[in-house]
């Protein structure tokens, strides 16, 4: 009678509410009794009938991967966020709901009701300090369980690898045999053979090697896709076709059965060095950048004509506007005609360089900024690579994708970490030189005159915000408060102006 007495307390407490029901599975649960989606939804509607309760969704996720925010974990969060009537999840155990603290935090935000129907346990926030405890203890205790397991995969992947055994899903041109070891694949070894033997000869292109290798009936066992060039450049580069592989960073030596020898391999190797070819190196021009149209808006850009003679012209992105080409030396003449505008001396020096520490100010902040968003989207792909391997290690994706996204997501990695470096170095360099081209702006016009075109390009920078081009004569805009120092006004003018060093720049 207690017991009953009891069920009806709680049932009245929450009252005829509308509930949300969360099933989940792993691979390795699937086979377990009791952990099916089946089993579970049967559990869990059950219950929702026995204490009267609506059932407004049902969330079910089949995944092995441990990250938050997956499939329709993310999606029942969305519901509930914008379903302010529905307080209530139906879970089975707390390890079906929680895979990490993420999640755990994630829920906890919601402030809702968590039915627990197995281990006849409710939890919300009016909960006993008590429950809450053993809810948290529950959850280490799932989070445990997922890093204990992670650690022992990959224990025993490398101690297979250590034995000369590939450790994860077989590659193209191999299958896995029932004692977990690599068999050749009788289908499409052989034309991976002739794939590398095509490509040794020198005088097949790639594009022509995927062509003939997709006539020839390829088709990747898992995902049934004919070949590419992303594959196939892949694949010639992958040494367990010679009998080593590489795993984790490191060589080993293989006990699979060869598909090729490895002076094939190494002939492809030479082949595909020798095939690459430097990119084109851009032309430099100082002056482009520095303009823009005054009939179209369009940007000024530069071209090299007869060899030697560099011309601005419109970029032309919007049609035709009239704008006349430019030779490099009559824009080197307007240029110095526009820094001999500036007139400065000494006294003013001093409320110049305060000017520019309050400008230094945004450029700071514009830099932290971005250094800020470059480490964000570095630490996102970094967790893109640590599920994906997460994926690899379960057999969900082959070794060809693993490789081809890996390194895709590290070449952008390394392009992240050296934008950071620059914008860390001019964070470090804009004050000062700022303050170098201060101390000499009362030379500025004989500074301009004597310095090749790409000193000069850095004194426009410091000087310009842009200049707009209007039939070839450039009309400059000035940066503040160089702007004031153009208008020629006297020293007298800037003399007994208690604000002078409050001006902003920006």
């Amino acid at each position: 009678m207690r017991r009953k007495r009891k069920s009806v307390e709680r049932k009245d407490n929450i009252g005829k509410s509308k509930v949300v029901i969360y099933a989940r599975v792993s691979s390795r649960d699937q086979e377990k009794e009791g952990f099916s989606i089946p089993a579970q939804l049967k559990l869990l509607e059950g219950y929702a009938r026995e204490h009267d309760y609506k059932i407004v969704e049902k969330f079910i996720d089949v995944e092995t991967a441990k990250e938050a925010g997956r499939g329709d974990f993310n999606r029942m969060v969305k519901f509930l966020e914008n379903t302010p009537g529905v307080k209530i999840i139906l879970c089975e155990k707390t390890d079906r709901l929680y895979r990490n603290f993420r999640d755990y935090v994630t829920i906890d935000d919601l402030d809702l009701t968590l039915i627990f129907v197995k281990e006849n346990s409710i939890l919300n926030s009016d909960s006993r300090s008590h429950d809450k405890f053993i809810h948290g203890i529950k959850v280490l205790m799932a989070k445990n369980y997922i890093d204990n397991l992670s650690e022992e995969v990959k224990k025993g992947m490398l101690e297979k690898a250590e034995q000369g055994h590939w450790p994860s899903s077989a590659p193209i041109g191999y299958i896995n045999s029932p004692e977990h070891t690599l068999e050749v694949d009788i289908v499409r070894a052989p034309i991976i053979r002739r794939m590398f033997e095509r490509y040794a000869k020198g005088n097949f292109p790639i594009h022509r090697i995927v062509d003939l290798a997709n006539e020839e009936g390829f088709v990747s066992r898992k995902y049934k896709r004919k070949m590419c060039k992303d594959v196939a450049y892949h694949l010639l580069k992958n040494p367990i076709y010679y009998g080593d592989f590489r795993w984790k960073g490191k060589m080993y030596k293989g006990n699979h059965p060869p598909i090729i020898s490895k002076d094939l391999f190494d002939t492809v190797q030479e082949v595909m060095n020798n095939r690459s070819t430097p990119k084109v190196k851009k032309e430099r021009f100082a002056f482009r950048g520095l303009m823009t149209c005054g009939h179209c808006g369009c940007g000024i850009t530069a071209q090299i004509q007869k060899g030697r003679y560099v011309y601005y012209r419109c970029t032309g992105f919007k049609g035709k506007c009239g704008q006349r080409w430019v030779r490099e030396e009559e824009l080197d003449r307007q240029y110095a005609e526009i820094v001999k505008k500036i007139k400065i001396d000494e006294e003013v020096v001093e409320w110049v360089k305060n000017a520019l520490k309050t400008s230094h100010k945004d450029e700071k902040q514009y830099h932290e900024g971005s250094i800020r968003t470059l480490t964000r989207r570095y630490e996102e792909i970094q967790r893109k690579i640590d599920k994906m391997y997460e994926d690899k290690l379960e057999g969900l994706i082959d070794d060809d994708l693993w490789t081809r996204k890996f390194e895709s997501w590290k070449e952008e990695q390394g392009d992240i970490l050296r934008n950071i470096e620059q914008h860390k170095e001019a964070n470090r360099s804009y004050f000062e030189e700022g303050v170098q081209i201060l101390k000499l702006a009362n030379k500025a016009y004989s500074l301009y005159v004597r310095q090749n075109l790409w000193e000069k390009r850095k004194l426009l920078d410091i000087l310009l915000y842009n200049c707009s081009m209007i039939d070839g004569t450039l009309c400059p805009t000035y940066r503040k408060p160089f702007d004031m120092l153009a208008k020629g006004l006297e020293i007298e003018n800037w003399r007994g102006r208690p604000d002078l060093n409050r001006r902003s720049l920006a």
